[in-house]
């Protein structure tokens, strides 16, 4: 390994230990897992503050993966739930899931789809949905700098583009093949996917509106922006699978479903989907690409 790689290694290693709980369990403490590129804008969003503690769901940091985990920590907090907990870094949604059911994670940061729980639904307890069927509105997003994609292109044109996303995540792809994509280029995390649609290797991906005034996403250095006028549902509800394997499992599950049912009565769940810009009143207006009529058989 290179002096240059060995650094790298080194950096990336003293930031995640400072970036999470130590990885020396206590006693009772319970794991959650969290993908990596969620880290930052988490610590980023709390700025110091402990989660229960966050009133507005808006400003640096806040995007709809981070203000779930905001959510679940409130969530847990309200319905009573005691024992510490460790938020370690995970890379594959795959293996959260796994690991999930296995009882070496007791739930994930993320919510997921209830068709990918349904696959193994004996395995977890299954949360209240946060997002119903329907309501996973997002933009399709590329860069400044791609005039093609950001043109006014009818529904048969934008299926032509150079779509990209992660093959794990199961939903995302069958919606755009349903939409009739005809070029699905994959990638294994969300920072890549910003990488190839940077270098012009991508044109495209999913992705969920944000609250700022142009709805940009930032990653890291790259800036992605969502195509004007276009917006696609993703069909499906989701929620958060709860190990029944692991030990605290039932205590957890309880836990949550008492807090969420607090949050829901007040409104919380709603607006802070609102304001952080994933239910976004600006593309309300959007047309919704669709899947293209089948062309008549004129014989």
């Amino acid at each position: 390994m290179s002096r240059f790689h060995c650094g790298i290694a080194l950096w990336l290693f003293c930031y995640f230990a400072l970036a999470l709980p130590s990885f020396c369990h206590a006693d009772n403490s319970v794991v959650i897992a969290v993908n990596e590129d969620i880290i930052p804008d988490y610590r980023l969003f709390l700025r110091h503050r402990e989660p229960q503690d966050v009133e507005q769901y808006s400003g640096l940091g806040a995007r709809r993966d981070v203000i779930e985990l905001v959510l679940l920590m409130q969530a847990l907090h309200l319905g009573g739930f005691k024992s510490p907990i460790e938020l370690h870094a995970e890379q594959s949604y795959l293996r959260t899931l796994r690991d999930i059911a296995e009882g070496q994670s007791i739930t994930s940061a993320g919510l997921a789809w209830k068709a990918d729980i349904d696959i193994m639904q004996d395995a977890y307890f299954t949360s209240r949905a946060l997002i119903k069927d329907g309501e996973f509105v997002v933009g399709l997003y590329t860069t400044r700098t791609n005039q093609l994609a950001l043109s006014q292109l009818s529904n048969a044109q934008i299926t032509e583009l150079n779509v990209i996303t992660n093959s794990q995540w199961k939903s995302d792809v069958q919606t755009l093949k349903t939409l009739g994509f005809k070029h699905i280029t994959y990638s294994p995390n969300w920072v890549n996917i910003a990488r190839m649609i940077e270098a012009n290797r991508a044109d495209v991906t999913l992705a969920p509106f944000q609250s700022s005034v142009d709805m940009s996403i930032p990653v890291g250095d790259i800036s992605l922006y969502p195509v004007p006028g276009v917006k696609v549902v993703i069909p499906g509800s989701r929620h958060w699978p709860i190990s029944r394997k692991h030990p605290q499992g039932k205590a957890f599950f309880d836990a949550l479903e008492r807090g969420l049912a607090q949050l829901e009565a007040q409104g919380t769940i709603q607006r802070a989907y609102r304001e952080c810009g994933f239910f976004n009143p600006e593309s309300a207006q959007w047309r919704l690409l669709s899947a293209a009529e089948p062309t008549p058989d004129k014989h």
